[in-house]
């Protein structure tokens, strides 16, 4: 539950915040993780910009408001139906989360960029690497079995 609350809290700046700068002839550009997304939209590729937007910003932020919510519930003695749902959810969005593919394109961005002009990253991607850690950790370990055996449990004794 702590690290799903860390990863919230991280997740703002890292959306908020600019990624990365690039510059060419003396003119800087600065890119946020919401603001790629749109690029792409605005360019005409909007299937692959609503993607992107889902896959980086939208389902790792609802992934850990799930986990939160659903250690919550557990924890604030809720009716396990919340339980079993967030634990649904959670197997629902899991595989949408692709923070480390973004990543994985941002490093071949740089590699690929670095001598056309100046590039620098920025505290964004900064917190994007905690993130993308935090949320790491989180989904290692939050032990959806462990839970459905509580929620199974506390409905035997019911």
């Amino acid at each position: 539950m702590a690290l799903a609350l860390a990863g919230l809290i991280v997740a703002i700046p890292a959306h908020v915040y600019p990624q990365m700068s690039f510059g060419l002839v003396g003119a800087p550009n600065t890119y946020t993780l919401i603001g790629g997304a749109g690029q792409l939209m605005d360019m005409g590729f909007i299937w692959v910009g609503a993607l992107v937007l889902l896959c980086t910003a939208v389902a790792p932020v609802f992934l850990l408001v799930v986990v939160f919510g659903t250690c919550s519930a557990w924890f604030l003695g809720v009716r396990r139906y919340w339980v079993q749902l967030g634990l649904k959810l959670y197997h629902r969005i899991a595989p949408w989360v692709m923070l480390d593919v973004y990543l994985l394109a941002v490093i071949v961005s740089m590699v690929k960029l670095m001598d056309m002009g100046s590039f620098e990253i920025s505290m964004g991607f900064v917190c994007f690497l905690c993130l993308l850690v935090l949320l790491g950790l989180t989904m290692g370990q939050f032990n959806t079995d462990r839970f459905w055996d509580l929620t199974e449990h506390q409905h035997a004794g019911d």
